[in-house]
């Protein structure tokens, strides 16, 4: 990206992820660690995101997921986002945790099933993704308050577009409740102590 490009989705980034956190704020009781927000009440999910979620390879009924959103034309923040997804399963895994990392796709119309299957491949057999597409997409999106904005993409131009979207991802119990929000590219330090020295989240 130019400078000019990474300094508006910085702002962006931090605009959204801001966001997510008053609103969760006004509503809930947190465990604010850094940027990082545990949630004392979890936050459940509606019954549609839930199923979707579910349906993602769930080995068991016991299995907790990270979820974050992205595009595989991403040159950058993508690819750091998921490289720290795949850090924090293998970091929940020595913990003895079950979890599955999910990345959503926001750009539907250029990633196919088959790219995402070998772009989350590439990462490790503990991230897989899901896809939707109009309306559907919008719900999930919504249930997750991810802010998504498409620059350059109209009638004549259908391929070289850009994306910017906020980087908040989300660590979900087996309940279908979120329990952790943190941003993907910073955070994941972050989360790993909590996979590490907060046992008792993962017994609840």
């Amino acid at each position: 990206m130019k400078e000019a490009d990474n300094t508006r989705l910085g702002m962006f980034q931090r605009h959204c992820f801001s966001f997510v956190i008053i609103v969760l704020l006004a509503v809930v009781q947190a465990d604010i660690r850094a940027a990082t927000i545990t949630l004392s009440r979890p936050v459940a999910l509606q019954a549609e995101t839930v199923a979707h979620l579910e349906q993602v390879n769930t080995i068991s009924a016991s299995q907790w997921k990270l979820v974050v959103f992205g595009f595989t034309h991403c040159k950058d923040i993508c690819p750091m986002s998921l490289a720290n997804l795949s850090m924090l399963i293998k970091t929940a895994t020595a913990e003895q945790i079950d979890i599955s990392g999910i990345f959503v796709t926001i750009d539907p119309d250029r990633d196919t099933a088959s790219i995402l299957s070998d772009y989350t491949k590439s990462f490790g057999a503990g991230i897989t993704y899901l896809r939707f597409e109009g309306e559907e997409l919008e719900r999930f999106k919504n249930a997750f308050e991810v802010e998504v904005i498409f620059y350059t993409k109209n009638a004549g131009n259908q391929t070289n577009y850009q994306v910017d979207h906020s980087t908040t991802a989300f660590l979900i119990d087996p309940a279908g409740r979120i329990r952790v929000i943190f941003d993907a590219l910073k955070d994941a330090p972050d989360v790993a102590r909590i996979f590490r020295d907060n046992r008792e989240l993962f017994k609840s």
